[in-house]
């Protein structure tokens, strides 16, 4: 508690200089973030936080969380500093206890946009999409947060030299596992040819380094933390009947209460030899079936390269189009392309449209707002005949080998009805002879109703991507994400926001999601305030 003292006394000079301003940001993750504000040559203070509950890796913290925030034309930064607050009044020690932590803290540091001359921004990026999306499409470092924190960041710069430009792209600058680096030009500029001389062609690389390291392994044994029973020794990771012993040291290993057989339990077969032969009334265990785990000696890691373009065709106030295309390959798999795409602003609607054709082993995307909970994830095949358990990795890159050519429409339409009523709706309808991946479906709606009292929003985002038939007899499902946010006014600065999300992890593969291992779920509720 002496540290939630401290950080107070550092706040509140914040709070008491702080002016009328808000930051309004989407929330985490959302597919359909645009990076749209204007930049004031006065300085503009801004405090805003969050107290209320939390529920972090099925377990449920009080919370205390500041965000003082100050901009001042391009630049602009943000802290967030949150206290976790467990039953017992002790705060997260998994926050504080590394000089990472504190790097942490930023919320973002930012200036100007990505189509300024110079622009930079570190901390949360809750979206991120490359070219035309067939790489990074909509991928978001905020996807597990506040339980896992990244510290992202991109910088880049737009020339006058024939559109020339280039960004990097980081998803934590701690680890730099998932990066990426785009550079573009107009390469007809100079010929002052109609239409073709706003061409703009980009060239994409997209990679993570170590699809592995999703999950941590602190004592460097190669055997992931998520499964490694003894995370803190390097000698041992299997405790069969979770009796608190490792495999090496226990001489039950199933725990049924019957001394093993040395020829079946190591443990036995080293300190104890010769133990049958001392005690022939004995009847020693000989059904001993110690679990297994996959351990991963070196990183796995993945590629994928892009060539795109855009070519304005009609820019009006009251309505624009363009059109582009792009065309991507994932390093050792599948190529696929985007031919005729078209995208248009008309009244209240944002329109896309756009033909696909994909390879085999290849899915658009493939950095796309799921993939930091995809990337790896946790599988067990337990044998009913033997009873063992076998602990392993799955990542993305290994459904890529089952995924056939396919065709057909991609298709997206925003529309804003008086600032009341928000649609977002995307699809994509993929055919192919054994397609097992062609269907996608991503929809948000947000409604701010004006003739409710006091309720000032209240959103629903649902989606499914890359599966062969949008499932809505099970909505839950490996691939389906879901969130929710309730806001209510209580004063002009106060509201009170709850907010909660879903997304799942197929852990023994029988298409049923139950349990707290395969739902993974994160409800936030508190009071938000701004200043």
């Amino acid at each position: 508690m002496k540290k939630f003292l401290c950080l107070l006394l550092v706040i509140l000079p914040l709070l008491l200089l702080a002016q009328a301003y808000t930051d309004e940001e989407n929330v985490p993750g959302d597919p359909f973030f645009e990076e749209d504000e204007d930049y004031s040559d006065t300085a503009q203070w801004g405090m805003g936080g969050v107290v209320g509950a939390i529920t972090v890796g099925n377990e449920t913290y009080s919370q205390v969380r500041m965000q003082p925030q100050l901009k001042l034309g391009k630049f602009g930064v943000g802290l967030d500093i949150d206290l976790l607050i467990d039953a017992n009044g002790n705060i997260r020690r998994e926050d504080w206890d590394e000089w990472q932590d504190f790097v942490n803290k930023i919320y973002y540091i930012s200036y100007a946009r990505r189509k300024d001359p110079f622009f930079f921004k570190i901390g949360s990026i809750p979206d991120y999409t490359l070219g035309n999306g067939l790489i990074f499409d909509h991928y978001s470092n905020m996807l597990r947060y506040p339980s896992e924190k990244n510290v992202g960041g991109y910088v880049g710069i737009n020339t006058p030299f024939s559109g020339l430009g280039f960004e990097v792209y980081t998803h934590n600058i701690h680890k730099n596992e998932i990066l990426a680096l785009r550079t573009y030009a107009n390469p007809l500029a100079v010929t002052e040819i109609p239409l073709l001389k706003k061409l703009k062609l980009g060239v994409n690389i997209g990679t993570d380094r170590n699809q592995y390291g999703k999950y941590e392994d602190k004592d460097g044994d190669k055997i992931p933390d998520v499964y490694d029973k003894f995370p803190d020794s390097a000698s041992l990771w299997l405790d069969t009947d979770d009796d608190g012993l490792a495999d090496n040291d226990d001489f039950d290993l199933n725990g049924n209460g019957i001394i093993d057989d040395p020829d079946y339990n190591e443990y036995m077969h080293t300190y104890f030899p010769n133990i049958v032969e001392q005690n022939p009334q004995y009847t020693f265990d000989t059904n001993v079936i110690p679990d297994t785990v996959q351990a991963y000696l070196d990183k796995d890691d993945i590629k994928v390269y892009s060539l795109d373009a855009q070519l304005p065709l009609i820019e009006t106030d009251p309505f624009s189009l363009s059109t582009y295309a792009e065309i991507a390959t994932i390093d050792g798999y599948g190529s696929g392309f985007i031919f005729p795409g078209f995208s248009s602003k008309f009244w209240i609607f944002d329109a896309k449209l756009e033909f696909r054709n994909f390879g085999d082993q290849f899915l658009p995307g493939y950095f796309d707002r799921l993939y930091d909970q995809q990337r790896s994830q946790v599988k067990f095949i337990e044998s009913d005949d033997l009873g063992r358990r076998n602990w392993s990795l799955q990542t993305k890159e290994s459904i890529l080998a089952d995924v056939q050519s396919s065709l057909g429409w991609f298709g997206y339409m925003r529309a804003n009805l008086y600032d009341i009523l928000f649609i977002k709706l995307a699809y994509q309808d993929m055919y192919g002879e054994a397609n097992a991946a062609g269907k996608s479906l991503w929809s948000s709606v947000t409604v701010n109703p004006t003739m409710v009292p006091k309720l000032k929003e209240a959103t629903l985002y649902y989606s499914q991507a890359n599966v062969n038939y949008i499932n809505f007899r099970y909505p839950r499902n490996q691939n389906a994400h879901v969130m929710g946010r309730l806001v209510y006014a209580l004063s002009d600065n106060t509201n009170l926001v709850g907010k909660y999300s879903e997304y799942y992890n197929d852990l023994n593969s029988d298409g049923i999601m139950k349990g707290k291992d395969e739902i993974l779920k994160m409800l936030t509720f508190g009071v938000e305030f701004t200043f």
